[in-house]
C-alpha cells in the first residue's frame, strides 16, 4: 500500500513506525512543513514544499505559530499536482487542524484516499462539547479514523473514545531479553534525562535539585541529553551547567548535546534509570523508548505517557514540580539495587507487550480493518 504521512516535521518517535511498514513493503512517503537540524533520516527523507507567498502573508499577520509552524501550506496548485502524481492510497495527518493538515486532507478526499488524522491526546479524556462536536464532524466529513498513542489505563477508562477513533502505540526498539541484566549487580545507578536543554518545562533544574538532595547519601552518576542549536537553547544550557557546578555536582553528572537519533540506544543501554520530569509531556515518546531498553522510568502526572508506568513496577508517576516527589522517587531506585533489577526486567516486559513494532502494527491494521476495510498483509 502507498501511505502518505504529513506533520509539521519528521519526528523520532516516527523512525520505528516507518522501519515496521517497510518491512511489511508498504511504500511510505513523508511531507512536512518543516525540516529540524538533530532528524535521523535514515529510514526515510522527509519532503518540504515551498511556502505559499499567502502562507508567509498570513504569518507576517499572525506570527509563525510556533516551532511547528502553524500557518505554513505550499502553493496550493503545485501541492495539488504532487499529491496527484503520488496518488496515496492512505494519508496519516498529524493535527488536523493546521492549515497544512487541512489542505491534505482535502486533496486526499478528492482522490479519495482513505483518511487517518493522528494526534497525541488521551482518546479517553473528557471532552468539551464544542471540541465533541468538532472532532465527530471532522471524521464524519472526511469519512476518516482517528488514532492516538496515549490511553488512559483500563481502570480510568471513564469516556468511551469517539467513533472510529482508536488508539495505536507509537513503536519502540525492544531490546533483548537480557537486556534489563546488563549491570544487575551494578553498584552505582546510572541516572539519563533526555529533554531540549531551551525548554523550561522540561525541569533540568528540578532534576539537579533532587540530584543534589541525594548526592551526599548514595553513590550514582547522572546523564543530561539535550539539543542545543539555537542561541536561547546555548544560553540556557550555560545556566543549566552553571547550577550542576554550584550544587557540588560536577563529576556526577555529565552533560551531552545534539546526540543523533541513532546513538540513544547505547545511551538507554549503558543506563539504568530513566526520568522524566517534565511538566505538560503532551506524549512523552522517550519515556517508552527507555521501557524498550529495560530502564524503569519516573515521569510527571501531566506527562502523556504517564500511563505506561505503574507506580513500583516499571517506575513512579509524581506529581509535576514536586522535588520531594522526584527525589523520593530517585531515592526508591538508587537505594535498592535488587528491586532496580527486578523494576527493569518488568519495563522491558511491559514494551515487549505493549510497546514493541510488532504491537503497533497489529492495531494499525486493525484500525484500517475495521474503518476501511483494507486487510494490511
Amino acid at each position: 500500500m502507498k501511505i502518505l504521512f504529513t506533520a509539521p516535521r519528521f519526528h523520532t518517535n516516527q523512525v520505528q513506525l516507518i522501519k515496521k511498514l517497510h518491512e511489511k513493503n508498504h511504500e511510505v512517503h513523508f511531507h512536512v512543513a518543516c525540516i529540524g537540524p538533530t532528524e535521523d533520516h535514515s529510514v526515510l527523507k522527509p519532503l518540504h514544499f515551498r511556502q505559499s507567498r499567502l502562507s508567509v502573508l498570513i504569518e507576517k499577520i499572525l506570527g509563525t505559530g510556533g516551532v511547528n509552524k502553524r500557518y505554513y501550506f505550499p502553493n496550493l496548485l503545485n501541492y495539488w499536482w504532487a499529491f496527484r502524481q503520488l496518488k496515496p492510497e492512505l494519508v496519516v495527518i498529524r493535527d488536523p487542524y493546521k492549515l497544512f493538515s487541512l489542505t491534505v486532507a482535502l486533496y486526499a478526499l478528492l482522490n479519495k484516499a482513505k483518511i487517518v488524522f493522528y494526534t497525541q491526546e488521551d482518546i479517553h479524556r473528557t471532552k468539551t462539547w464544542r471540541t465533541l462536536l468538532k472532532q465527530k464532524l471532522t471524521i464524519r466529513f472526511f469519512k476518516a479514523a482517528w488514532m492516538s498513542p496515549v490511553s488512559s489505563h483500563p481502570q480510568a477508562e471513564k469516556y468511551a473514545p469517539i467513533k472510529h477513533m482508536y488508539y495505536v502505540p507509537l513503536p519502540v526498539i525492544v531490546a533483548a531479553e537480557n537486556a534489563s541484566q546488563t549491570g544487575a549487580g551494578c553498584e552505582i545507578p546510572k541516572i539519563l534525562m533526555v529533554g531540549k536543554y531551551h525548554q523550561e518545562r522540561k525541569k533540568h533544574l528540578l532534576f539537579l535539585h533532587a540530584l543534589g538532595r541525594l548526592k551526599n547519601r548514595y553513590r550514582f552518576t547522572a546523564t543530561m541529553v539535550g539539543e542545543c542549536v539555537t542561541e536561547e537553547q546555548k544560553q540556557k544550557f550555560r545556566i543549566i551547567t552553571e547550577e550542576a557546578e554550584r550544587l557540588g555536582l560536577s563529576g556526577i553528572v555529565e552533560f551531552k548535546k545534539n546526540v543523533p537519533y541513532a546513538e540513544m540506544g547505547s545511551l538507554y543501554v549503558s543506563h539504568h534509570i530513566f526520568v522524566l520530569p517534565a511538566i505538560n509531556e503532551q506524549y512523552g515518546v522517550s519515556v517508552n523508548e527507555a521501557l524498550g531498553y529495560g530502564l524503569p522510568v519516573i515521569c510527571t502526572d501531566s506527562c502523556g505517557a504517564k500511563f505506561n508506568i505503574t507506580d513500583g513496577h516499571n517506575g513512579f508517576v509524581v506529581k509535576s514540580d514536586s522535588l520531594e516527589g522526584l527525589t523520593a522517587s530517585l531515592e526508591q531506585l538508587i537505594s535498592d539495587h535488587q528491586r532496580l533489577y527486578k523494576m527493569r526486567q518488568q519495563s522491558l516486559q511491559y514494551a515487549r507487550e505493549n510497546l514493541s513494532a510488532d504491537v503497533f502494527y497489529t492495531k494499525f491494521a486493525c484500525l484500517t480493518r475495521e474503518r476501511f476495510s483494507i486487510v494490511l498483509n
